[in-house]
């Protein structure tokens, strides 16, 4: 088994690795729903990386900090209102945010406004 292991180690691409490694520090949170497993405007928790960061200018003048998170099953957007950056927030650090989702993305994106984050 270890060398089946070692072998797919060795061939795969690194994308699939990583993914492979995402998903499973991802299982090691029971409570956590995965991504794809989400339905809408319900209370989930989630735990994935985040892949990009972007700052949302909006027509008030406020803006807005944008997270996609990926756990290896799915995307989420974390949607912070009113907020440039947050402390420890940037891309390729794994989190754990916790609210309702909603698929009012562009293309049905799922959607978290204001979630309660916890860095991991």
């Amino acid at each position: 088994m270890a060398l089946k292991k070692m072998f797919h180690r060795l061939t795969a691409s690194v994308d699939e690795l990583d993914t492979e490694d995402l998903k499973e520090f991802c299982s090691r949170f029971p409570q956590a729903t995965p991504i794809a497993e989400i339905n809408p405007r319900e209370p989930v928790i989630a735990v994935g990386e985040i892949t990009s960061l972007r700052i949302v200018p909006r027509k008030d003048k406020t803006r807005w900090l944008e997270a996609s998170i990926s756990d290896g099953t799915g995307t989420l957007v974390a949607m912070w209102t009113g907020r440039r950056r947050i402390a420890g927030v940037k891309p390729g650090q794994r989190l754990l945010v916790q609210g309702r989702c909603s698929p009012t993305g562009p293309g049905g994106r799922m959607m978290m406004y204001n979630p309660i984050y916890e860095l991991l």
